[in-house]
Parts: structure tokens; C-alpha cells; sequence
């Protein structure tokens, strides 16, 4: 927790304003196709806007879940519950295509979807059957884990990019960004129970991410070909022109951890720690990076620094985490008298102009991410999100025999 920084009634506070602007923003007719759709990025001055797709559903649906634990306030379930409809919406459902199971990226006239924006997606599917206990979110992620282990893999590892059309050819790389799948898995197996998932996509993930992706200077390895296993793009010593999954993993450090207590072996702490030291070092003086220019990396690195810096006792990653989370409620928006911007936090543009940096903007992924952590920060809240906040496995082998009845 950290309330040697901030009072836990401050941090719930700015938690609840960023769930506002996501629930408020959120569209909700049913009459419109779009239902469940929220801002994905909008900026206030050209007043343009665009609408989440799959995997900014899936997290938005997460944190909303996250927020309704904290409060008990159903109208967050309840917009976490349309987010997972519209994602619904996405999924091929045809038996006889060869994407059943799949979740298109953006609308369902899409052709196209990443698989690890299809598993954020799925993720949320998760989450919103933990909070409702209805079967129907959980059968819909099955579907499309049991599409991404069969088709969507190549020896332990998501493909890139998948396209619906036989004119257009797939993606292949391997990206260090996909590595957070491997939590999606965690997940499954512990709601459903089904090993495969431990298998086939939480084991490989978790050794392929160790000891192909982090070098042991701590900088990443972004991208590697997937049949040669050469180096295709690399953290190098231009610190100004990182790219923003360079320091935002998404959930790769977190899924590291988990694996460690998994599997009890200390190697895959051992090599997230090299990473989160590595983005500690290059931190700056106000918690951000890059000159501000990786809003998404300050919430993530809030979470990953502080979940790694409790896992292993390391007070220089606590102050990394204390630092990014000073910085990260400066970037909400507060009070400027427009409902788009309001509570949503400082993220990229994704507009038509070439200007990115520097506007007033809000993105989704800035803002999913730093209401998971500023709930993260707030409470002991167990059961929130991700794997390091799901209960620990223990096979029932060691708890004693069940009271069989027939």
C-alpha cells in the first residue's frame, strides 16, 4: 500500500473520478451497435474522438470490476458488464470458419486483430465472470483461448497480427509485449482448472519471455523474428527515441512474478527485477519517462515497480514506485468543465495531425492502467486484477479430501 504517499481517501477519490469519466463517456443505448464502447482517445482542442475497440473494452471492463469491489457500486459492474457485451459482439462465432473463437479488433465488420489485444479482451471476459459469476463471459474466453492455443501460437508463442482475408498475409514476430498473455492463462486456469492453460500458454510464455526477451543489462528485446529467433528491434542507447513498450511491458513483469510463485523458481523474479531496475534507472526526476512522451509506461511502472519491490524487499524499487505514482496524479484531468476530459488521464493522441506530444488528451490505456493502479496503491483489496492479486494455487491434494456426498 501506499499511504506513506498519499491517504488512501485521496487515492480513492482520483480512482472513483477516472471510473466516472470511463462509466459517463461510456455509450450506453441500445439502439446504437456501439454499445459498451467508451473513449479511446479524445482530444480537447480538435475535438476529436475515437471509440474503444477489443482490448480497451477488455481492460476498461477489468478496472470497472476492480472499482466495483472497491465501492460496491453497481453502475461500474454494470458498465463493465456492456464493455464485455460489445466484446462479445467482436468474437466469430461462425463453427465452420477457421477464426472461431477469435475476437476481431475493432468493430465487427473488422477483418483484422491482434492476438494479444484479442487477450486483453478475452481478459476482461474473465474478470466480469469472476465479479457476476455468470457462465456465459467465462465459456466466451474459453473459446477464444482454445482458438489462441491451437491456431493462434507458434511453439509457445503468440503470433503478431492475424488478418480475415486469404489476400493478406499475418504478422509472425514475436513481440515482449505479448509476454502479459501468459497472466491471461494463470487467469483461466484458476477459474476454470483446465491444465492446458498452464501447458500450453502460462509455462512457455513465462520461459520464452525470460530467456529470450531480457537482456542482462535489463533492457528489452522487442522484437525477434519467429522462425530465425534473430533480433529484429532492441532497446538501445537512443533513450529519446523509445518506443513506448520499451518501459510499458503490459503486464509482462507482473505475469513473471506470478510465474515465479508457480512454478517456485526464482529465475523469472530474478530477470523482471533486471528489467524494473533497468526502467528505474531511467526514470526521471518527476516519475515520468522520455519527457512524457510514454504516459502508459508511468501507471505500469507504478504497479510493476511496487508489486516487484514488495515481492523482493527492494526499497529502491518502492521509491521508483512512490515516484511514478506522485507523478501519475498530476496527468488526471480535473475540473476543466469538459466530460470527455474530466477524470481521464494524459495519454497519447491518436489523431489525424502529426503533433502527438504536449496536447490536452485522454486515451483509454492511460487511464485503464492507472485506475488499476491507483486501486492497487489504495487498499489490500484481493481479487482485483491480474494474477498477482488472484487467489495463490493450492492443490487441493494437500487441503484434504472433499465431503463426497454421492
Amino acid at each position: 500500500m501506499a499511504q506513506q504517499v498519499f491517504e488512501s481517501s485521496f487515492l480513492l477519490d482520483r480512482a472513483v473520478r477516472c471510473g466516472e469519466w470511463m462509466i459517463r463517456n461510456q455509450i450506453t443505448d441500445r439502439m446504437d451497435a456501439n454499445k459498451g464502447r467508451s473513449i479511446r482517445s479524445y482530444d480537447a482542442d480538435t475535438k476529436e474522438l475515437r471509440l474503444t475497440g477489443n482490448w480497451m473494452c477488455g481492460i476498461m471492463a477489468a478496472s470497472l470490476c476492480a472499482l466495483y469491489k472497491r465501492t460496491s457500486d453497481k453502475r461500474y459492474l454494470d458498465g463493465a458488464i456492456n464493455a464485455a457485451r460489445y466484446i462479445m459482439s467482436l468474437q466469430v462465432m461462425d463453427q465452420t470458419d477457421w477464426h472461431f473463437g477469435a475476437i476481431r479488433e475493432i468493430t465487427p465488420q473488422s477483418i483484422e486483430f491482434a492476438p494479444r489485444d484479442a487477450t486483453s479482451a478475452a481478459w476482461g471476459l474473465v474478470w466480469v465472470a469472476e465479479a457476476t459469476g455468470e457462465s456465459c463471459y467465462l465459456e466466451r474466453a474459453r473459446l477464444f483461448a482454445d482458438w489462441l492455443i491451437e491456431k493462434g501460437m507458434y511453439r509457445g508463442w503468440p503470433l503478431y497480427a492475424i488478418y480475415m482475408d486469404p489476400k493478406l498475409d499475418n504478422f509472425y514476430s514475436r513481440g515482449s509485449f505479448q509476454s502479459g498473455t501468459g497472466l491471461f492463462f494463470y487467469d483461466l486456469f484458476r477459474m476454470t482448472g483446465d491444465t492446458k492453460y498452464i501447458e500450453r500458454g502460462f509455462l512457455p510464455i513465462a520461459t520464452i519471455y525470460r530467456d529470450d526477451f531480457i537482456r542482462d543489462d535489463g533492457r528489452l528485446i522487442l522484437e525477434r523474428d519467429p522462425f530465425t529467433g534473430k533480433v529484429t528491434h532492441a532497446v538501445e542507447d537512443d533513450l529519446q527515441d523509445l518506443p513506448q513498450h520499451a518501459l510499458n511491458d503490459d503486464f509482462g513483469v507482473t505475469m513473471l512474478i506470478e510465474a515465479s510463485r508457480f512454478f517456485d523458481d526464482k529465475s523469472f523474479v530474478e530477470k523482471a527485477a533486471l528489467f524494473a531496475h533497468w526502467a528505474a534507472s531511467i526514470q526521471e526526476e518527476d516519475g515520468g519517462f522520455v519527457q512524457g512522451r510514454i504516459p502508459s509506461a508511468v501507471p505500469m511502472s507504478e504497479m510493476y515497480f511496487r508489486d516487484l519491490g514488495e515481492e523482493l524487499d527492494d526499497d529502491q524499487l518502492i521509491a521508483a514506485a512512490d515516484k511514478a505514482l506522485k507523478k501519475l496524479v498530476t496527468m488526471q484531468w480535473l475540473d476543466t468543465g469538459d466530460p470527455k476530459l474530466d477524470g481521464g488521464f494524459q495519454g497519447v493522441y491518436e489523431g489525424v495531425e502529426e503533433k502527438k506530444w504536449g496536447r490536452r488528451c485522454v486515451n483509454m490505456r492511460t487511464s485503464a492502467y492507472a485506475l488499476m493502479a491507483l486501486l492497487k496503491a489504495e487498499s489490500d483489496l484481493a481479487d482485483i486484477w491480474l494474477g498477482t492479486h488472484n487467489k495463490p494455487f493450492q492443490d487441493h491434494r494437500w487441503i484434504g479430501m472433499h465431503d463426497l456426498v454421492f
